[in-house]
């Protein structure tokens, strides 16, 4: 390309800050060392922006963005890398020194994935991706045992619980990973618009159908509470109707079966005359009886006297004749007051069954059954309309129970009362929660992508403003190899781990020419970051696939 002349201290005075030449009087001390480190690399995202623009090219990851915000979001990663605000704490570390964590134990490194069929290289780097505890460089060339591979990591990582990121330079590299990718995760493109398959619009409308699918059936439990007014509400006031309305018939039938007990008292009193002069023959038998044994207990009494006396022979003879005479004077005196019972329980049914066929106490039994009747259909209401309710209360409020009787009827619609104001304002807001639910809404987006197993984007994609601070538990950028440092540490200093999947270059990211660019920020411009980390990285962190799938 043709030389173009950069200005690399333009941006840090305008910001200011100084520039990588005023790094190399200061001690050689780690901090020192990574702050340069981190203003080369504000130096070498100014230094892109500038030669791209004077080549007047627009990289494919800012297609979608206005001019500067590809820049920005590099910015703002490595602020976050000089400040420590990474999800790795030793992150900055790594990639300005290239300080790697140690490997884990074997016994560790082989937990959490089973092999089955894939074959032994692709194992061992899925069990190594699994296992290290900062980075792991995948070396492999772009195909379909890459693609394969990094399906498996981002399927065995998501299954163990962890939030994976899946990155690349271009949409197209993380469409290969994302459609090979199993179902049974909740898989996110972060950076598709429209709504097609795993786009957050899909992934919304999704969800939005799942809440709306397990909120059916309370809405439908909930739906006779609304309206005004509503088929509960309705069923209430017949309750409240039909208590009332039994209360008056049974008043009235305590009203007519007191009218027919007075009734039926004057008919007795009008037609008992007979049975009144039975029961005056029956008291005079009953005196008569309590005479003539009183008699017989006093001559007895006597005899024993008479007969234990020396001188009582002659009275003792006396009385035995006047005992003898009232004995069965006794006798016919029972007999007699038995004969008069009878003839008084003859009269008196007698007298109960014409006061039964008289006509003005028939009148007044029939009125009182009828009363009664009323009363009883009226309660059956009642509880008619409290089942119901009780029906329309089941699996929206505690059953507050109740029984067929005047009281339990009435402290059941009381409760109900009650309860009706609540679940009609709980029926309203699930209605209107159930609408919004229903309407296309990005509210969800952020949410899905905080809680979303794997989120796919491209790697300055995910530091787009309206994604907010996502964090991951492991970072894959597929094909690293033609990723800039800059551009990798926007989801780097995402995840706790990375695995950094490609192949080096053997022609450098882009062609500085001529521009004056000093030797640090041009490594940063023409060098991957799997080349410069592979660099450094020990052997427990390289892995390499074989060729082919």
């Amino acid at each position: 390309m043709a030389s173009t002349s950069v200005d690399l201290d333009r941006d840090d005075r305008e910001r200011g800050s100084i520039g990588v030449d005023a790094f190399v009087s200061t001690p050689s001390s780690a901090r020192y060392r990574n702050d340069r480190f981190c203003a080369a690399l504000e130096l070498a995202v100014v230094a892109a922006h500038e030669l791209d623009a004077a080549a007047e090219r627009i990289p494919a990851q800012r297609a979608a963005a206005d001019a500067g915000l590809g820049e920005r979001i590099q910015r703002d990663a490595i602020v976050r890398l000089r400040a420590g605000a990474t999800a790795n704490p030793g992150l900055l570390a790594l990639v300005a020194e290239g300080r790697f964590l140690p490997p884990p134990p074997a016994a560790d490194a082989d937990a959490g994935f089973v092999a089955g069929g894939t074959a032994p290289d692709r194992a061992e780097a899925v069990r190594r991706a699994l296992a290290v505890p900062d980075l792991l460089c995948l070396i492999a060339p772009q195909g379909a045992a890459r693609t394969l591979t990094v399906v498996e990591i981002v399927r065995a990582a998501a299954d163990r619980g962890d939030r994976v990121l899946v990155t690349a330079p271009d949409s197209a590299t993380v469409d290969a990973v994302v459609t090979r990718l199993p179902p049974g995760h909740l898989v996110v493109r972060a950076d598709q618009s429209g709504d097609g398959d795993r786009t957050l619009a899909a992934a919304a409308a999704e969800t939005q159908r799942g809440i709306l699918a397990r909120s059916q059936a309370a809405a439908l439990r909930l739906e006779p509470w609304l309206g005004e007014p509503s088929p509960a509400a309705g069923w209430l006031r017949r309750l409240g109707s039909a208590l009332a309305e039994a209360e008056q018939e049974r008043s009235r039938a305590d009203v007519a079966g007191a009218g027919h007990d007075e009734v039926a008292a004057a008919a007795r009193e009008r037609l008992g005359g007979p049975v009144r002069d039975q029961r005056r023959v029956v008291e005079v038998a009953e005196r008569a009886v309590a005479l003539a044994e009183e008699a017989v207990q006093r001559l007895g009494a006597s005899l024993r006297r008479a007969e234990s006396s020396r001188f009582g022979r002659w009275r003792a003879g006396r009385l035995r004749t006047r005992l003898a005479a009232a004995v069965p004077a006794a006798a016919e005196a029972r007999e007699a007051l038995a004969r008069a019972r009878e003839e008084y329980a003859d009269r008196a049914d007698q007298l109960t069954k014409e006061v039964e066929q008289d006509s003005a106490v028939r009148a007044a039994a029939d009125h009182a059954a009828f009363a009664d009747l009323a009363a009883h259909r009226a309660l059956e209401a009642a509880e008619r309309s409290a089942y119901r309710l009780a029906r329309l209360l089941d699996g929206v409020a505690k059953d507050p129970g109740w029984t067929a009787d005047p009281a339990g009827l009435a402290g059941f619609a009381e409760q109900c009362d009650s309860l009706e104001p609540v679940l009609r304002g709980r029926a309203g807001l699930l209605r209107e929660w159930r609408q919004r639910a229903a309407r296309p809404s990005r509210q969800l987006h952020a949410e899905l992508l905080r809680y979303a197993d794997v989120v796919a984007t491209t790697c300055l994609g995910v530091g787009r403003p309206e994604h907010g601070d996502l964090e991951f538990d492991l970072v894959v950028i597929v094909d690293a190899g033609r990723a800039t440092l800059p551009a990798a540490l926007v989801p780097l200093v995402r995840a706790r781990r990375a695995v950094l999947a490609g192949d080096v270059a053997r022609a450098p990211l882009r062609e500085v020419g001529s521009a004056l660019v000093p030797d640090e920020v041009a490594g940063l411009l023409t060098q991957s970051v799997l080349e410069r980390l592979l660099e450094k990285a020990p052997a427990a962190n390289r892995v390499r696939l074989r060729a082919g799938p």
